[in-house]
């Protein structure tokens, strides 16, 4: 794969729920070694298992995972196959390697 620009108008926004939305812009079609995506919430609550290695950069607002709270400038990490329970309203990147995989 050569450089390449992925812009925010070619995104694929993915709607978790009502709460959760999910902008794709690095996918396992791009690269099989990472993916990148960015995740708005308000007042959103999860749990989840991540099958990779996982990385929250918040950009905005407040994030809690498993009693952890991040706030803008923070970074999150969430090691693969591990279950882990979120809540906030944040806008973040998130990192996943291997890249996430749509079940």
């Amino acid at each position: 794969m050569s450089i390449k620009l992925f812009k925010k108008e070619d995104s694929v926004i993915r709607k978790i729920s009502d709460s959760y939305s999910i902008s794709n812009y690095l996918t396992i079609e791009d690269s099989n070694n990472v993916s990148v995506a960015v995740g708005n919430a308000l007042n959103h609550n999860e749990t989840t298992k991540t099958e990779s290695d996982r990385v929250y950069f918040i950009l905005e607002g407040e994030i809690i995972i498993n009693n952890l709270k991040g706030k803008s400038g923070d970074i999150l990490y969430i090691p693969q196959n591990t279950e882990y329970s979120f809540s906030g309203t944040f806008k973040a990147v998130i990192i996943n390697s291997p890249p996430f995989k749509l079940k």
